[in-house]
C-alpha cells in the first residue's frame, strides 16, 4: 500500500505486540525521516527512537518504541514537526507497522545533546495487536463544507488527518490565482490553552496529508499580510 491510500486506512494504534522491531526496520524508519520533506527547512530539528523502559506517559498501555521528537523554537516549528512526521506515520502504516501521536508523554533519563532544541512530542510505535487499519465509513471527521469556504476534493487528504482529541482545527480558504490559506480554528480560551501545541502540530499533520496526495505540485509558503479572519488564526499557505 502507497502513502496516499494509507491516509483513508490509518488509525491510531493503542495496543503493541511487546516484541520490539528488528534493526534493519529501525534503520528503515530512521532513513525515511532523515529523507522526509520539511515544512521550514531552516528550522533544526532531531529525534530518538527510544524502548518503553526511556518514556513516561500517562497510557494505560506501552509499545515496544517512541520516537522522542525535539526541535528549535522558529516560525511554524509546531507544523514543521508535524508535517515531517505524519509522513513517517503514513510510511509506518503502510509498512504495517502501528504509530500514535501522543501528546501526555515525554523521554526520561534521556537528554537531547542539542541545549538549542527542546522536546515536542512523542509518538509511539510497534507491531499492532489487532487490525491495523480501519475501513473509510469508520471515521468520525468534518465534512468539506465544515473545514472550507467550499466543498473541494483536493481537500479530503486532510479531512482524514488525525488530530488531539479529534479536533480537527483546520479551515481552509481558496484564493483567486488557486493557491489556499489554511487556517488554525480558536476553541476558547480553556480548550485553546490545552491544545494550542498540539493543534499547531495538528495542521503540520494535515498539510503532511496534502503533501503525500499532490507531492509534484505542492509548495508551502507565509504571506506577510494574511486576510484576518474571525475565530482563526492563520496558519499559512499552500499550492496543491
Amino acid at each position: 500500500m502507497n502513502l496516499e491510500d494509507t491516509i483513508y486506512k490509518r488509525q491510531s494504534i493503542r495496543s503493541y505486540d511487546d516484541a520490539p522491531l528488528e534493526k534493519q526496520t529501525l534503520d528503515e524508519i530512521r532513513d525515511f525521516i532523515d529523507n522526509a520533506k520539511e515544512l521550514n527547512p531552516n528550522i533544526k530539528w532531531s529525534y530518538e527512537i527510544l524502548p518503553t523502559e526511556n518514556i513516561s506517559t500517562m497510557m494505560r498501555w506501552k509499545a515496544p518504541h517512541y520516537i522522542a521528537i525535539f526541535s528549535e523554537e522558529k516560525e511554524n516549528y509546531y507544523q514543521n514537526v508535524g508535517f515531517i512526521f505524519q509522513q513517517m506515520d503514513l510510511f509506518l502504516q503502510s509498512k504495517g507497522i502501528g504509530t500514535c501521536w501522543i501528546g501526555m508523554g515525554n523521554p526520561k533519563n534521556f537528554e537531547n545533546p542539542d541545549n538549542d532544541q527542546k522536546f515536542i512530542i512523542i509518538i509511539s510505535i510497534g507491531k499492532p495487536k489487532g487490525n491495523l487499519y480501519r475501513e473509510i465509513d469508520q471515521f468520525r471527521r468534518k465534512s468539506l463544507d465544515e473545514i472550507s469556504d467550499k466543498a473541494d476534493e483536493k481537500l479530503a487528504p486532510a479531512q482524514f488527518a488525525p488530530s488531539a482529541s479529534n479536533t480537527q482545527p483546520w479551515y481552509f480558504t481558496h484564493n483567486d490565482d488557486g493557491s489556499y490559506d489554511l487556517y488554525r480554528v480558536k476553541l476558547g480560551r480553556l480548550r485553546n490553552r490545552f491544545y494550542k501545541k498540539w493543534n499547531q502540530i495538528d495542521t503540520g499533520i494535515a498539510l503532511a496529508h496534502l503533501y503525500v496526495a499532490n507531492e509534484d505540485s505542492f509548495r508551502f509558503y507565509m504571506k506577510d499580510n494574511p486576510k484576518e479572519l474571525k475565530g482563526l488564526f492563520y496558519a499559512g499557505s499552500f499550492e496543491i
